[in-house]
């Protein structure tokens, strides 16, 4: 019965993928759409483009073995989408663009718009690599008839095929069917659960009060760990401001309508959180000594058969939404940002552009993929996609949009800084303390880039801009 369900939901995947697949499109649809889409759908696929599998498997067993510090950093990392929802308003300038690198191409010129797009397409692949093991893992966890690595190919495959003809129209209507799917699956799982314990929630609540970890007294302790969570926490604010994410901004019709969608989707990205909270709580409460390895196993193994199925389906849905968006967002950067910079501005015609794209999906879906079968952390996986992008990259854009014009060489010297201090942070800090040194990174390169501004000669055209139009516009509202 569980292959029969997972089998009927990528037959459906892959009807709807076709069927928003059939128009042909320019390269600037393929990209971001006719910018005509309802909010509801825009909310939808950013929640299932933010929600990967590995969020799910990650939350859920590190709720039950790290305890209230990752509760904390779960939930309040949710706003960070509130966070983009206020940045979006002073982006109207930049709402014709086509991606992050090429708003940061404006800004600073060539160079940082190839490095800004080369650093998103290693951040895109690490978090598609963390999707195909989830595939894996899912796959091995309720179908364990089935060869987990050809069923694990066979998924990927599928994606990278409606990812690469459909473009962005195919991703997210897929995406919104993934969502429904596993919105609904996840509190199911969450009651399936509490019911399977029978214990009243007075009883639980003593269980998990007489625990360590879930005190608030250990949480607030001044140590190295609070400054740790203090720090992780502020890198899962910024840590939203990546590629396959703000391209939802490019595909909404302005500033006011990005604003709305990033505020709803903050509501209900809290409320997601919570029910994947609940779940390792409750698996804490029946078994509490289990090891982080231990805790799906047992899981799966107390719930009824057809809902083995449904778990594998709850996480095909959220590894496919995250993983088509990442590789969409891919072929976007490469094909756009990088070949036709590198190309000094001719003209390249929509149906190469395509063509380009569609064979970006397929490597990088490839490479994904060889990826995975070297790396299967989730957590490792999950450090490694924050040191990419958020120290080299996101002070630079979070600038440009708050009105900073700077060269160049201004911004180069940034990016450097930020990336030697993240090596150095993880040569010689992180061993020692634990502590993720991105947030860090990043305010050293925008640091940098002030200093660099103000201590070396600029044009006359370098420095800061007031709000535009569409801005001002939103403040007097």
């Amino acid at each position: 019965m569980p292959l029969y369900i997972v089998v009927a939901f990528l037959v459906l995947t892959l009807v709807v993928g076709i069927y928003f697949s059939r128009k042909k499109t320019t390269f600037r649809e393929y990209a971001v759409g006719n910018k005509q889409f309802a909010t509801a759908t825009l909310v939808a696929t950013v929640l299932a483009t933010t929600y990967g599998g590995g969020g799910l498997l990650r939350t859920v067993e590190c709720v039950h073995n790290l305890g209230l510090w990752w509760i904390v950093v779960v939930l309040l990392g949710s706003f960070g989408f509130w966070t983009i929802s206020r940045l979006v308003l002073r982006m109207g300038s930049f709402m014709e663009h086509l991606s992050m690198a090429e708003t940061i191409g404006s800004i600073y010129g060539s160079y940082p718009r190839i490095i800004a797009a080369l650093v998103g397409i290693c951040n895109c692949i690490i978090t598609v690599t963390m999707q195909i093991n989830v595939i894996s893992q899912a796959i091995s966890m309720s179908l364990g008839a089935l060869d987990p690595l050809i069923m694990t190919v066979f998924a990927t495959l599928f994606l990278i095929f409606y990812s690469s003809f459909g473009g962005i129209r195919a991703v997210t209507y897929t995406d919104v069917l993934q969502f429904l799917t596993f919105s609904v699956i996840i509190p199911l799982l969450a009651w399936f659960v509490f019911v399977r314990l029978g214990k009243p929630i007075t009883e639980m609540g003593s269980i998990l009060q007489s625990e360590t970890k879930f005190q608030f007294s250990n949480l607030l302790q001044f140590n190295t760990k609070l400054f740790s969570i203090f720090l992780l926490l502020l890198s899962f604010m910024v840590d939203y401001i990546e590629p396959h994410i703000m391209q939802r901004v490019y595909m909404s019709s302005g500033p006011i309508q990005a604003q709305k969608v990033f505020l709803y989707a903050t509501i209900f990205r809290f409320i997601i959180a919570s029910f994947i909270v609940l779940v390792g709580l409750l698996v804490f409460v029946g078994a509490p000594n289990l090891s982080k390895s231990q805790v799906w196993g047992y899981i799966i193994t107390h719930l009824p058969p057809i809902f083995k199925g449904f778990i594998t389906l709850s996480l095909l849905a959220m590894t496919m939404s995250t993983a088509d968006s990442c590789l969409n967002a891919c072929s976007v950067m490469f094909s756009h940002d990088i070949l036709r910079t590198l190309q000094n501005k001719k003209e390249i015609s929509d149906s190469h552009q395509l063509k380009i794209a569609r064979w970006t999906t397929l490597v990088v879906g490839l490479f994904a993929m060889l990826l995975a079968f070297r790396c299967k952390d989730l957590l490792l996986l999950m450090y490694w996609s924050l040191d990419c992008a958020i120290p080299i990259v996101t002070a630079p854009f979070i600038l440009a949009v708050f009105g900073f014009r700077g060269t160049c060489r201004t911004a180069l010297i940034g990016m450097a800084t930020g990336l030697l201090t993240i090596l150095a942070w993880n040569q010689f800090i992180e061993p020692s303390t634990g502590i993720d040194g991105s947030f860090i990174a990043m305010l050293a390169n925008g640091l940098a880039m002030m200093a660099a501004h103000y201590l070396l000669k600029q044009p006359k055209s370098a420095g800061w801009v007031g709000p535009d139009s569409d801005f001002k516009q939103v403040q007097q509202e």
